[in-house]
């Protein structure tokens, strides 16, 4: 269970980029988007190891959502800048 950036994952079906890996402690997060050619399916996914098998799921820790979030500004932080710059 070790993701990297720019590898694919099947999620239900669909395969999704790691745009990035967050990981904090014992728990890991990835912020995807859809690799499909017309779709812009964002979304950040929390990865589950039970003994050995791999599980996604949402984040419903509001304290967790805000790091990550918090943590995914901080690595883009350059590109946000200068996109509001433009």
């Amino acid at each position: 269970m070790d993701y990297e950036k720019n590898d694919i994952v099947g999620i239900n079906n669909k395969n999704y980029l790691v745009l990035d890996v967050i990981r904090n402690k014992q728990n890991m997060y990835l912020y995807l988007i859809n690799n499909d050619e017309f779709e812009n399916d964002v979304s950040i996914i929390k990865v589950n190891d039970n003994n050995g098998l791999v599980e996604f799921s949402q984040i419903e820790n509001e304290e967790e959502f805000d790091f990550v979030l918090g943590k995914l500004f901080i690595d883009y932080r350059s590109d946000i800048e200068e996109y509001i710059e433009e």
